[in-house]
């Protein structure tokens, strides 16, 4: 079920008949989910899911991915929960100045040469020169 205003979606996850529209007539409600905040908020009632469950609910693809995340999915199913929830990092953005500092710079031989560092094994590549 979506709440929350404009361009600020939470959502409640929900028990509701299939038949029910999305944001309609629901049974219970056993957790939520807030994805906008930094990292998304994910929180269920792992017994009342459970129950629901067995009792033959089915959840939609979404849902049951949440469930997954939070673990109530492999205590369902009695398989064994996974090792680590892997949060997925977020990427910083470089700027142009950063960029050209990252870069590394070529090594240079005792001659001025460009090649590799001393007490490194001459590969294929530097017999052709």
């Amino acid at each position: 079920m979506r709440v929350g205003k404009r361009k600020q979606p939470s959502y409640r996850v929900v028990v509701a008949d299939r038949r029910s529209p999305r944001d309609g007539r629901i049974i219970e409600a056993i957790g939520h989910y807030l994805p906008r905040k930094d990292p998304s908020e994910i929180q269920i009632d792992s017994d009342r899911a459970v129950y629901w469950l067995q009792n033959g609910a089915q959840p939609s693809n979404t849902v049951r991915k949440l469930l997954e995340i939070t673990g109530v999915w492999s205590s369902f199913t009695g398989e064994a929960p996974p090792a680590t929830v892997a949060t997925p990092a977020r990427e910083v953005k470089a700027t142009p100045a950063a960029s050209i500092a990252e870069e590394p710079a070529e090594e240079e031989g005792a001659d001025g040469e460009s090649g590799p560092a001393e007490g490194t094994a001459p590969t294929a590549e530097d017999s052709e020169k």
